[in-house]
């Protein structure tokens, strides 16, 4: 009798093993699926890595989302940067596109948030680890992974055409519907950008943090390579500058990256405040981020003080 149980029980075990097994692998290939036919023709970090692969210009913009958002690319002068991204990852990433090949105008993002503790515990992205060999398992592995149940949770709510996105990345910047910061009403945009503010103030030991070494390293390896080396620091609204102006150690970190980039041979153009007064609201998407108004300005002129006629090796938006 108890070897019939046990016999039974067995069999029934691996009736139920061979159905989860059949139901995981059902799963993992249905999220193979969404993955390479839904999500990756509208994922933006995966449109950024083909651009990194594809581009030929020796000019380039490095850095996050200010520069996703707020620097206009093109097939001359690129814009390579990803949202969330940390100094780290641009560091991978001018490596990376410059090991073949001589670097001419080069751009670098250099803002005081870049310091800022979510950003060194962030550290670097996986996706940027295996850019010599970027298949589609390894990004899955590197990128994908973390993000699956999110994307099965969009599926659920709003269909395969949520992932249908509503931006486009025109050689590296992120071109999107208009959004204007303009259109918030005024007694909120103070405790959005104190919020903002808040959440990226710089590390106090920022000139000890690892990011500090890495911002030195990239600089140096570009000045090595001959290019034509420019940091520029980017325009936030008149709301976040008047918290960042009085922030002791949002100050500290644009002196370290002044600091730097001089001691690296680099031009530093400081645009913090370019567009920090009220009438310059319609600029912007959001506290710190450029909107499809303001981007072609700031690119404009970040490109002409960083390459242009101005003077001396420290430009000012009152230059």
């Amino acid at each position: 009798m108890r070897n019939s149980f046990t016999s039974s029980f067995s069999g029934y075990l691996r009736r139920m093993l061979l159905a989860l097994a059949t139901v995981l692998a059902a799963a993992l290939a249905a999220s193979v699926v969404l993955v390479r036919y839904v999500v990756e023709p509208n994922d933006r970090v995966v449109q950024g890595l083909h651009l990194m692969q594809q581009a030929t210009a020796s000019n380039g913009a490095f850095g996050d989302s200010h520069f996703a958002w707020g620097f206009v690319g093109s097939p001359d002068f690129p814009t390579f940067a990803g949202e969330g991204e940390t100094i780290a990852d641009m560091e991978l990433r001018i490596r990376y596109y410059f090991r073949n090949r001589r670097p001419g105008q080069v751009i670098v993002q250099g803002d005081p948030h870049a310091f800022a503790a979510y950003k060194l515990d962030r550290q670097t992205h996986g996706y940027l680890a295996n850019l010599d060999n970027p298949t589609f398992t390894q990004r899955v592995l590197d990128h994908h992974r973390q993000y699956l149940y999110l994307y099965w949770g969009s599926v659920l709510e709003g269909g395969f055409a949520s992932f249908r996105g509503a931006s486009e990345l025109k050689w590296g910047w992120i071109l999107a519907q208009e959004q204007w910061w303009s259109k918030v009403d005024p007694s909120k945009r103070v405790g959005e950008a104190n919020a903002r503010m808040e959440h990226q103030v710089p590390v106090a030991d920022v000139r000890t943090s690892p990011f500090a070494a890495s911002f030195a390293r990239t600089l140096a390896f570009l000045e090595s390579r001959g290019a034509s080396v420019c940091v520029v620091t980017t325009p936030v609204t008149y709301e976040y500058f008047r918290f960042a102006s009085d922030d002791p150690r949002t100050q500290a970190a644009l002196q370290l990256i002044r600091e730097t980039a001089a001691a690296e041979g680099a031009r530093y153009v400081d645009l913090l405040d370019l567009y920090a007064r009220p009438q310059f609201a319609g600029y912007f998407r959001d506290p710190d981020h450029l909107n499809r108004t303001g981007a072609p300005l700031f690119t404009e002129r970040a490109i002409a003080a960083c390459f242009g006629a101005a003077g001396g090796t420290v430009v000012t938006s009152t230059n």
